[in-house]
């Protein structure tokens, strides 16, 4: 019997988990899709961004940027394709567990902004200098990914969820989980289920560590408060994709799917500030961005040739990422540190 976040962390990037063998998000063969596969355009936003924290740092040089889970380094190559001011000073360290897609995401950003790996402005964490710095660490889609505990209240007292042969086991809670969830949602009913987002919580104060002076900038999906989960079943918000569908419980089959959780920002240390991230692409320019297509799609609509398609597939491309149905609705939470 195991600890359900054990058993998570294991099926995920154990050896034979989900990303370390070949789990991945995209459009064809993959298992999910994100928003910086979505568009270049979220690459776009994000360098708007981050040449912005970058005048408000006083214009450090090296501006290190940490993007933490950067899989096949969509946003990396979309980033250096689209800043501009901070351009010089920039090091972007890719941060990827999974070692075939950490080799895939430095080919794929070299051979697209780079004439070789040498000239590149890619860094590890090992080359970094010691000590905390300045600038921005970086997180899409990335929390949902740490499994958290999971308990159940009863009459008698908090359970904890546990896999056992494929099945799910509810053993009593462990005292420090069990104050937790009281702590979090101090008014559950019996039978209420929550999430204890211990490792997420973990990573934050590690990445607060990390900077002296800049930006923590996460995007997931979520809510602000756990008591908005006490109302949903347990499978609405804990829940497993595989080949771009919804792939039932995650007590089997460890390793052939993703498991992912809604992430509750409450739980999580400092005070964020969070905003939908249709709301914060508006904030960065993408309605600017896609002006152009606009205007080509209107006056060519009737009969579109091929810069009109290309230019309908950028504004389908803006909608998507905007969706307050979809990836519009995610929560961006931003913490700032040391200013």
């Amino acid at each position: 019997m195991t600890r359900f976040d054990l058993y998570a962390e294991e099926a995920l990037y154990g050896h034979e988990g989900f990303y370390t063998r070949n789990g991945t998000a995209g459009t064809d063969g993959a298992d999910f899709i994100t928003s910086p596969e979505t568009s270049t355009l979220f690459g776009a936003c994000i360098a708007s961004y981050l040449d912005q924290i970058w005048h408000e740092l006083e214009c450090p040089d090296p501006f290190v940027v940490i993007e933490a889970g950067s899989g096949t380094g969509s946003l990396c190559r979309d980033v250096f394709l689209s800043v501009q001011d901070s351009y010089d000073a920039l090091r972007y360290v890719m941060v990827e567990r999974s070692d075939r897609q950490r080799e895939i995401s430095f080919a794929q950003v070299t051979a697209t902004c780079f004439a070789d790996l040498e000239q590149a402005p890619l860094a590890a964490l090992k080359d970094l200098p010691a000590g905390p710095f300045t600038g921005v660490v970086l997180a899409n889609e990335l929390l949902d990914n740490l499994p958290p505990r999971v308990v159940r209240k009863t009459s008698e007292g908090w359970l904890e969820l546990h896999v056992e042969d494929g099945d799910e086991v509810w053993r009593a809670a462990e005292e420090s989980a069990a104050t937790m969830a009281s702590a979090v949602v101090p008014n559950a009913s019996i039978g209420a289920v929550v999430p204890l987002h211990i490792k997420a919580a973990v990573w934050i104060n590690r990445a607060m560590k990390l900077l002296e002076r800049g930006r923590i900038l996460t995007f997931d999906y979520g809510v602000e408060s756990s008591q908005a989960l006490l109302d949903r079943p347990l499978g609405e918000w804990l829940r497993t994709y595989q080949g771009h569908h919804r792939a039932g419980a995650p007590y089997s089959e460890p390793g052939s799917r993703d498991i992912t959780c809604d992430v509750a920002f409450d739980q999580l240390p400092g005070s964020p500030r969070i905003s939908l991230q249709a709301d914060w692409l508006a904030s960065r320019g993408i309605e600017e961005m896609t002006q152009w297509a606009r205007e080509q799609w209107r006056d060519a609509a009737a009969s579109p040739d091929s810069t009109a398609v290309a230019a309908r597939q950028v504004l389908d491309e803006a909608a998507s990422l905007t969706s307050r149905t979809g990836l519009g609705a995610f929560l961006v939470a931003e913490w700032q540190i040391g200013d």
